[in-house]
């Protein structure tokens, strides 16, 4: 297969185009091209436009990820490098959150250059005034609210809510095993009600660039990958497997009504933030760092104090470094590398039953640069397909057989684990005027940006580290 690159396709020259993106968040190119003749409007985009994979950041999860579309960078300069931080000069955890964000978003750069702009259920997307409209999603602590209150007066005559839901309520999360059907049904809903309430807001409203996310592809994917990828261990095809399917073929319908309403100066994307890969064991990163003398625990729980690394259960792993944190025990210098390569060697050798959890263990340097470069963990743990690092507990009890792993994890499937972006990419398509196919494309989240800017006819920032995609 030739893959084409965002560097190397022919320019056929921008007349001011408008953008419009559908985002399908975890949308994975292995299940679209398994179930392909079921899905005609991925046939369509296929034949008629550019399709391939889209590769994430590292970590591949939907905050670092949609965050890197959005700003055209890498994590090292937009500062959001995992869904919990380590706040710096602090040992206090936060979770990600636009407010975060050190770097500008392209809806920010496209009004800066009064192009009108609307934006549904994005994750990491904000309240801020806009020439146009948001409503933020996923992440947002004004997640679901529209503005300005305009559009949410609009949306309550046309469809009765003050509030927009687009992804699926905590409560139905909790009680997946127990009510399958009832998450499926949900999960159909708000996609569908998603699905309208965008259509009616790309019709109604004026605007240069249009963008809104799918939540669903991600949430089913989690907990259900095992009844749908036979590389899976645990692999059983059953219901849930025709269950998958068909949303995907409720997505590829509601890709068909964008098109139908897609005008001729509109070039439509098709895109997602990762994609997915079995797991089925978790690993218990702080056992390991408490078995090498790195961890102290104090009362059952992590001394945080005394110890000198900690992860949060993303695969990262913070040290404890004096002069950076409140009571530092490492060195910077010597000290501090001669620890980090102790925990990696440390972790390289981990084995069960000849299986080798950890693909890589990465220090900061070799993944991220940039400003904020001093904010981000001192070491990545990259995990092999089939493991990840597991959230709860975040130590276990010690155990002779220093087995620390959970061969029954709530998820059958992942992509946040820490996991490679080349195991775990997400789909991409353009198709609209000058896109002239088929041609496979591999593009990189952090072209994007630049990209839909180059295709609006408005100059991209010079940090940006993403590169436009030459058409």
């Amino acid at each position: 297969m030739k893959w084409i690159s965002a560097a190397c396709i022919h320019n056929w020259g921008w007349q001011k185009l408008k953008v419009l993106v559908i985002g399908i968040d975890g949308a994975s190119p292995i299940l679209v091209e398994r179930w392909l003749e079921d899905l005609p409007t991925f046939q369509r985009i296929k034949k008629e436009g550019y399709f391939g994979i889209s590769v994430p950041p590292t970590p591949a999860q939907t905050p670092v990820a949609w965050t890197t579309f959005m700003t055209g960078k890498n994590p090292g300069k937009h500062d959001i490098f995992s869904f919990i931080m380590r706040q710096r000069k602090t040992y206090e955890r936060q979770i990600a959150q636009p407010a975060m964000i050190k770097s500008k978003t392209l809806w920010t750069l496209l009004c800066e250059k009064e192009k009108r702009v609307g934006i549904i259920n994005v994750p990491m997307s904000d309240m801020k005034q806009v020439k146009g409209f948001i409503i933020p999603g996923f992440l947002a602590p004004t997640e679901g609210i529209p503005n300005p209150e305009l559009i949410q007066k609009k949306l309550t005559r046309k469809f009765g809510i003050q509030r927009f839901i687009g992804d699926v309520e905590t409560e139905v999360l909790l009680n997946v095993k127990k009510e399958p059907l009832r998450f499926f049904d949900r999960v159909n809903q708000i996609t569908e009600e998603t699905a309208q309430i965008s259509l009616f807001l790309a019709e109604e409203e004026n605007w240069d660039f249009f963008m809104t996310v799918l939540m669903g592809t991600d949430r089913i994917q989690h907990f259900f990958w095992r009844f749908i990828d036979p590389n899976h261990q645990k692999y059983k095809r059953n219901q849930f497997t025709e269950l998958v399917r068909e949303y995907y073929k409720k997505i590829d319908g509601i890709l068909k009504k964008f098109l139908d309403i897609m005008d001729k100066e509109t070039i439509m994307i098709v895109l997602s933030d990762h994609g997915f890969c079995p797991v089925h064991s978790e690993l218990v990163i702080n056992n390991y760092l408490e078995e090498s003398g790195f961890l102290k625990i104090k009362n059952e729980r992590i001394d945080l104090l005394k110890s000198k690394a900690v992860s949060y259960g993303y695969g990262d792993i913070w040290l404890n470094v004096k002069g950076r944190e409140p009571q530092g025990l490492i060195e910077s210098g010597k000290e501090y590398e001669t620890t980090r390569n102790t925990i990696i060697q440390k972790l390289r050798e981990l084995r069960f039953n000849s299986e080798k959890p950890f693909k890589d263990i990465k220090k900061r340097e070799e993944i991220y640069w940039g400003n904020n470069l001093r904010n981000s963990p001192d070491l990545v743990a990259i995990f092999n397909l089939g493991w990840q690092a597991a959230r709860r507990p975040e130590i276990m009890k010690k155990h002779p057989s220093r087995m620390y792993v959970n061969r029954n994890p709530r998820w059958s499937g992942g992509h946040d684990g820490t996991h490679d972006p080349v195991d775990v990419p997400g789909i991409i398509g353009f198709v609209g005027r000058n896109i002239h196919g088929p041609k496979e494309v591999m593009v990189h989240l952090q072209d994007m940006a630049p990209t839909i800017l180059q295709i609006m006819d408005i100059p991209i920032p010079e940090d940006m580290d993403g590169q436009p995609m030459v058409f």
